[in-house]
Parts: C-alpha cells; structure tokens; sequence
C-alpha cells in the first residue's frame, strides 16, 4: 500500500471516528430532549385535565354523556395519545389525528424502533372520570415521542447531506494536499533508481519542503562522495591491473633469464654426463637420465609459465591465434570438460595492446573461474568481431558453461573484480547471468572505437 492512500484511509479513518462519535453524542442528546419534552408536555396534560375534569364536574351535563370531552381540541398536543374509553372499554374519542399520523410517518419505522429501543420504556397515565357523580370511564395519557422522532429524523437528514458534502470535500482537500506534499518522493525514487542503475550524473533538484529539501541536499553529496569513492577504488584498481601486468613481465624476465638459462645449462651438463655414462660410468646412466629428463620438463613448464605470463604470443601469433592457443591448452589440460569454442577474428583490425591484453585477460580469466569453481561438463565461448557502423565496432564475447553458478563471495570476488575493472577501463560492457546449479552466462563487449565529446578513442590503431 502506498504511502499515499495510507494517509488518505487514516484521515478517513479518523473523520469516520469523529463522525460516529458525534452521531452517538446527538442520539444520546435528542433522547434526553425527547424524554424532557414528552415529560414536560405530560406534567402539562395531567394538570389541565387534574383542573378541568376531576375537580369541575359541573362543567359536564348530562346530554354530553356520551361524548364529555372534545379530545380533538387537542390535536396540537403532538407528543402525547389522549384517549377516552367508556366503562365498556371501548374508545371514544382520542386526540389522534392525519397530521398527527402525518407526522408520524416522517420517521422511517426502522429509525423509530432503534430510539424506542435505546430510549428507557414510556409509562401511560389514567385518570377515571366520573360525571355527576357517575363512573362515566377513563382518560388514557399515552407518551408518543413520534413525532419528536419526526423531527430528530429529519435534523439527522440534514445533517448527514451536510456530512456527506464535508467529507468529499475534506477527501479531495486531503488528497490535493497528500499528492502536492509527496510529490517530491517521486523525484526521491528516480533518483535512487538511476542511482541503483549506476549513474552517477545523477542529480536531486532543491524541494520546497525543509525536511524533503534536506534529503535532497544529503543525497547530493551522498552522490558526490560515492562517485569520487568509485573512482579512487577505480584508479587503485587500475594501478593494481598494471602493476600485475609489470609484475607479470618482470617475473617472466626473471624467469627467461635466471631460471631458464639455468635449466638450459643443466640439461646440456646432463647431455654430457649422458656420453660419459654411456662410455665410462654405466652406473649413473639412470640418474643421468632422470636429471636430463626432469630439466626438460622444467624448461617446458617454465615456457609454458612465460607464455602465460609475458604473453609474448599475442605479438607473434595475433589475437586469434593466441586466444584459440589458450583454449586448446585449456582444454589439454582440462579434459574432463568438453570445450566448445568460435573465435572469429580475422576481419579484426590492428589494435592497441590494451586492447589485445585485456581481451586475452578476460579469457584467461573465465577459464581459469570454470577450472576452479564452476564444476561443469560443458563450455561454449564465442568471440566475434561485430562492426555496427563506420565509427564503432566491438569484440563481443559469449561465455555459458552448465556448472554450479556464481555465490554472492564469488561474485564479488577478485577476480571477477578485476575482469570489470579491465573492462572500464576500455569502456565495455560486461552481463552476468547466473542461477544457483545452472550455470554461467558471460556476455562482453569490447569496443575498438568509442566516441567520447565527439573525439574518437585512441584505443583503435589504423590497419
């Protein structure tokens, strides 16, 4: 549930506790009223009648036995039933009339029942009435509130129209005010959302609001802080690739000169003890043997070594060459996994050694990823050259492999780390899709020419 239809269902919540409570303060309230009203205009009758018929019977004369009293004469008494009923019983004249009816009927019976239901039970009064002395029946005062009823329902009518119009109009004041007063969260969530997305351009405009125009200012400089972090851990990162890259080549160097050369001369010492054990000291021939063998397998895995790390076989054999080189080694050494590779570099113009390296790198890592972690059965890789237009083309890269998938620590890891960070560099673009048990999906794109401010970018070199 959004925010704001939270605050629009509590406000409404409230005014309905308001109105509900008011509602039963005013029932409350014209129930009194109608009990006080009936009372009074009881007290009323009961002390006219007290008057003019239990203590004036000369008043009434024998001709008007039958009809002693004219009740209707007191059809504006509207809360009280007046009846006459002879010693029979029977009714002969009460003070009921149609308006009286009329009046009734402004009250639906629903609402005339919930009052006499809540309402304490009325009590009649009876006054025997006797004439010259004779017994001639009684008077029956009945309290009738139905008519107050009348009246209170149409009180109520009125109130509740007038109710209904606030309440919309407090609604549509209250939803004009919650929409203008959020609006800004909108901006708040965009920004965050480019934010999520990695752009760090991204900018908060100033808001009106004090609190709002505060989160917008913070945010600003939360940006600001997180783009120069990114972009020292960018350099550092950088640093760090070049400094491997050094460390690399001086390594390999060291291994060319000092190790190699040794290798070299104990093999050729071995080849000469080798003669001699064969003419003069058959003993040694085994350990002789076993030295010329084991110096061997040092010079060829020292060359391997260098191949890997001076990579001096992207300047005799080429991108492709070397890239399907690596592959083929891979899969020598890796023969449980069934490698399925595409390289297709030869329309593929000359370019920079940054661009070769990284390419290479990024290769090199990925297998190197699947031989330690991923477990699988099955690689496919892919490497094109795409040309999109005159000005920009791309080394497109497609890795899968059906293995475990990356873990949150691996995706993080530094390896992968520095894959991305080789990619930055040169402004490409790396996706990683991957599903716990089913695989990796590596899809990279190295641009050899890239527009930036209108200039072309030196990473591509002319045929």
């Amino acid at each position: 549930m959004s925010l704001k239809l939270r605050l629009i269902l509590i406000i409404n919540a409230v005014l309905l506790l308001i109105l509900i409570l008011g509602g039963v303060l005013a029932i409350d309230t014209a129930k009194k009223n109608v009990r006080a009203e009936v009372a009074s205009a009881e007290k009323l009758a009961l002390y006219l009648f007290d008057i003019g018929v239990l203590n004036n019977p000369k008043y009434y004369s024998i001709e008007s036995e039958f009809k002693p009293l004219n009740l209707q004469s007191l059809v504006h008494m509207r809360h009280l039933k007046i009846e006459f009923f002879n010693l029979e019983g029977k009714l002969v004249d009460s003070n009921v009339s149609e308006t009286h009816t009329k009046a009734i009927d402004q009250a639906p019976n629903w609402f005339v029942n919930f009052m006499g239901l809540i309402s304490e039970p009325w009590q009649l009064q009876r006054l025997p009435v006797e004439i010259l002395g004779q017994a001639k029946g009684a008077i029956v005062i009945t309290p009738d509130p139905s008519y107050e009823f009348g009246e209170i329902w149409n009180q109520f009518a009125g109130i509740f129209y007038l109710a209904c119009a606030f309440f919309i109009l407090t609604n549509i004041l209250v939803a004009w005010i919650v929409f203008r007063a959020l609006s800004p969260v909108e901006f708040i969530l965009k920004a965050l959302t480019e934010l999520e997305a990695g752009n760090l351009k991204v900018k908060m405009p100033n808001l009106k609001t004090s609190e709002l125009s505060a989160i917008s200012v913070k945010f600003n400089n939360m940006v600001k802080t997180l783009s120069s972090s990114i972009e020292q851990n960018h350099q550092l990162s950088r640093k760090l690739i070049r400094i491997q890259e050094e460390e690399r080549k001086s390594l390999a160097r060291d291994l060319h000169d000092e190790f190699g050369q040794s290798l070299t001369a104990i093999h050729a010492d071995a080849a000469v003890l080798k003669a001699l054990a064969n003419k003069d000291y058959p003993k040694i021939k085994p350990s002789v043997n076993a030295i010329s063998d084991l110096s061997k397998h040092l010079m060829n895995l020292v060359g391997g070594m260098l191949g890997s790390l001076k990579l001096g076989v992207l300047h005799e054999l080429g991108l492709e060459e070397a890239l399907k080189d690596l592959l083929n080694t891979w899969q020598l050494r890796h023969p449980k996994v069934s490698l399925n590779y595409q390289v297709s570099l030869k329309a593929l113009p000359k370019i920079s050694e940054t661009i070769s390296v990284t390419s290479y790198r990024i290769i090199q890592e990925c297998l190197t990823n699947i031989s330690r972690h991923a477990k699988a059965k099955n690689v496919e890789i892919r490497i094109d050259y795409i040309k999109k237009n005159t000005s920009s083309a791309v080394i497109d890269i497609t890795m899968k492999d059906d293995g475990v998938g990356l873990s949150k620590s691996h995706q993080d890891g530094f390896g992968l780390s520095g894959m991305r960070e080789r990619i930055n560099e040169i402004h490409g673009k790396i996706n990683i899709t991957s599903d716990t048990n089913c695989g990796v999906k590596l899809k990279i794109q190295l641009p050899i020419t890239k527009k930036i401010n209108g200039q072309k970018n030196h990473h591509r070199i002319s045929r």
